[in-house]
């Protein structure tokens, strides 16, 4: 039997569920089933880091994502640990992938979801 994902796994395999390589589920679908506006104030960026250092196919998976989206919207992430927004001039750098995927997931999925930064 499978442990149960607490709700930052649960948010954290949203580029996978998301993907079209997952369960092909709507970016909002996604975020929706995750509860990320509900959960939003309960957690920081750095909430993340331990299971992705854990798992480093998150890194992969966010990887993916950031290279999939069809969208000037959003964020990007780059595997130098780069992030930035194709439509400003905002281009932020973290000291590693894994600092970098917690800060990329929070940021994009609060564009998406509309939560003001």
């Amino acid at each position: 039997m499978e442990k149960p994902q607490s709700p930052l796994e649960q948010i954290l395999r949203i580029s996978r569920e998301s993907s079209i390589r997952g369960a092909g589920t709507s970016l909002r679908d996604a975020i929706a089933a995750a509860r990320y506006r509900e959960l939003r104030p309960s957690f920081t960026p750095s909430d993340f880091v331990p299971s992705i250092q854990a798992n480093p196919a998150l890194v992969r998976d966010w990887l993916m994502y950031s290279e999939d989206k069809r969208t000037s919207g959003g964020w990007y992430l780059l595997e130098s640990g780069e992030l930035g927004q194709i439509a400003s001039e905002v281009r932020l750098r973290f000291p590693s992938i894994e600092v970098a995927v917690a800060e990329y997931v929070v940021r994009e999925l609060d564009f998406w979801a509309g939560i003001a930064g």
